[in-house]
């Protein structure tokens, strides 16, 4: 069968950016019904030809399906920003909690019932307050019988104290009594030996003489038992005066005991041991405690304790004195600024995480034991250094790579890090100053891709001024778009508004990061209340790629909800929450997180 030029078949055409496949008419005739089978095959094998030509001959990868596909010529809107030198600020956030300067349980240190207990918490005491009393009766009986005691044995001391007077005084009148004695026998003596003389020279008789010599023999013997009588008045001294030591001896014991008794009497009265602030009543009234029994918590506030649990990998970098900057999750006050006071020397082998503390006044008590701080540590500083956005370095398998553009195409480069901020982050290797980067947008780029800086265009529409400002319905500015934020400090998005329910959201930290974000959901109704008791479902994904759901759980106040989602990525993150209220019906609000 013969076929004119008009009857040509299909035919590949190449405009340099996509190939077409194109089958020109027919005449119609007997001819197409045989040659449409045999079209229907060289069609099936130009496309296969011509696809194979497009990924693989071309030199140019398959295209990866989870990439944003891009139109023709369509170049992909980026956000770009140039790579500066200047000063950057290392810093590392962490979540951390308030501690009291110094915690004390009040404890009773006898067994009895409590009476009366004077402090509520919150209540401020100071050192030495008596904050509770016990029943008193059996210890008051205690030192009753400890006062007898003591009287007793002063009693007791006075006795001896008589009888040792009375011993001296005996000692004493033996020693009279041995000296009269003494007298005798010197007169027996000398008249002896005037009597032996004259005995002896006849002048006396014998009877005269023997009577002399019994009579000093007399003397003698009176003198032996005098000198016993007083070695026995001097023993009985000697015992007296060891039984009067012995008497004062349990004087001072009784005394002991009744100082004692006192004492412990005295510890019905418990007292504050320290000045600060009740924070709870462990026991009531009319209880029966023992020593050991925690009845009441004390806390001191005027200075506290901010702990965080920093990573192994961030200790190195944070030392004493290192400046901490620290914001509340509740709004109001500026943050505060602090030093690092401690660095706790162990590393928790469950978390590889270690405690940071940094001590700080509170004396208007800004800050209350328990609550969640977000702890702002400075790791480091350089005066010059090479800095990009946060947003502009991708890490993936603990590479870093930043997205370099070049005569309109981007193209990935190596880089490495050094120093990261809240906004910039420090390059320390790969490039030299001066490139243009991608700071946003770069999901999905492939090397070689066509980009058009966003930044550019709108711009350009500013100073053309927006059409669709003005406009019912339409968005001139950012401040209305949820997620938006008027001051980078506070990642809080606005209140999401929904049929007669009013939702806002907030983070924790206040800076999104990659990783696990705390999220703090407030609900309340159209007249402005709180709405407790509510179903609280939160969804958190990126654009075509929706997150699991997970639900929040009821916060510490009424009408607020707490949820943890993991921001797995740098990037915009959209946040769904839908709130079903006690009595029916299901409210959603979408609002839009930027993850640093």
């Amino acid at each position: 069968m013969n076929f004119n030029q008009a009857d040509r078949g299909p035919a590949l055409i190449d405009d340099g950016e996509s190939a077409v496949l194109e089958l020109a008419p027919r005449r119609v005739g007997r001819a197409t019904r045989f040659l449409g089978p045999a079209i229907g095959i060289a069609a099936v094998v130009l496309a296969a030809a011509w696809a194979y030509q497009a990924n693989l001959g071309s030199g140019r990868p398959a295209m990866d399906m989870g990439m944003r596909v891009t139109s023709g010529a369509t170049p992909f809107p980026v956000t770009a920003a140039s790579v500066e030198r200047g000063q950057i600020a290392g810093v590392v956030t962490y979540t951390g909690s308030v501690a009291p300067f110094n915690e004390e349980d009040i404890y009773p240190r006898v067994t009895g019932r409590i009476v009366e207990m004077t402090v509520y918490p919150g209540d401020a005491v100071r050192a030495g307050q008596i904050v509770a009393r016990l029943d008193d009766v059996e210890l008051s009986s205690r030192v009753r019988e400890a006062e007898a005691m003591l009287a007793t044995s002063q009693a007791g001391q006075a006795q001896m104290e008589a009888d040792l007077s009375a011993s001296r005084h005996g000692v004493t009148q033996m020693e009279r009594e041995l000296a009269m004695v003494e007298a005798e026998v010197t007169y027996a003596r000398a008249l002896i030996a005037r009597t032996e003389r004259l005995f002896n020279a006849g002048a006396v008789s014998r009877q005269e003489y023997e009577s002399d010599r019994a009579m000093a023999a007399t003397a003698e013997a009176k003198r032996e038992a005098a000198r016993a009588k007083i070695e026995q008045a001097r023993a009985m001294e000697v015992s007296a005066g060891r039984k009067v030591e012995a008497s004062e001896s349990m004087v001072i014991q009784s005394q002991a005991g009744a100082r004692t008794a006192q004492v412990v009497r005295d510890y019905v009265n418990i007292l504050a041991p320290s000045a600060g602030y009740v924070v709870k009543r462990l026991v009531a009234p009319g209880v029966l405690v023992q020593p050991g029994m925690a009845i009441l918590k004390i806390t001191q506030i005027d200075r506290v304790r901010l702990q965080a649990n920093v990573g192994e990998k961030d200790l190195a970098s944070i030392r004493v004195g290192s400046p901490v900057k620290v914001a509340t999750t509740t709004a109001g006050g500026p943050p505060i600024a602090a030093r690092v006071t401690a660095v706790f020397p162990f590393v928790d082998q469950g978390g590889r995480t270690a405690v940071v503390e940094a001590v700080v006044d509170n004396a208007g008590r800004r800050l209350l034991p328990g609550q969640f701080v977000s702890m702002e540590f400075t790791t480091g500083e350089r005066g010059s250094a090479l800095h990009v956005p946060r947003g502009a370095v991708s890490r993936l398998g603990g590479k870093a790579t930043v997205w370099v553009i070049k005569d309109g195409r981007a193209e990935p480069l190596p880089v490495t890090t050094g120093l990261d901020s809240p906004e910039r982050v420090e390059i320390t290797g790969g490039l030299v100053g001066g490139e243009r980067v991608v700071s946003r947008g770069h999901e999905g780029l492939y090397a070689g891709a066509r980009v058009s800086d966003t930044a550019k265009v709108t711009s350009a529409r500013e100073a053309a001024g927006d059409p669709h400002k003005g406009m019912s319905g339409m968005r001139g500015t950012t401040d209305d778009v949820p997620g938006q934020k008027k001051d980078d400090t506070i990642a809080q998005a606005p209140t999401g508004t929904s049929g007669d329910l009013k939702i806002s959201l907030s983070t924790v930290p206040p800076s999104p990061r990659v990783g696990e974000t705390r999220l703090r959901i407030e609900v309340k109704d159209a007249a402005g209340a709180p709405v407790k008791d509510a179903k609280v479902e939160v969804t958190a994904g990126m654009a075509g790629m929706p997150g699991p759901n997970a639900a929040a759980r009821p916060g510490k106040e009424a009408g607020t909800y707490e949820a943890s989602v993991n921001l797995g990525m740098a990037g915009a993150w959209v946040v769904e929450v839908s709130v079903t209220p006690p009595r029916g019906g299901t409210t959603s609000s979408k609002f839009k997180l930027e993850a640093k």
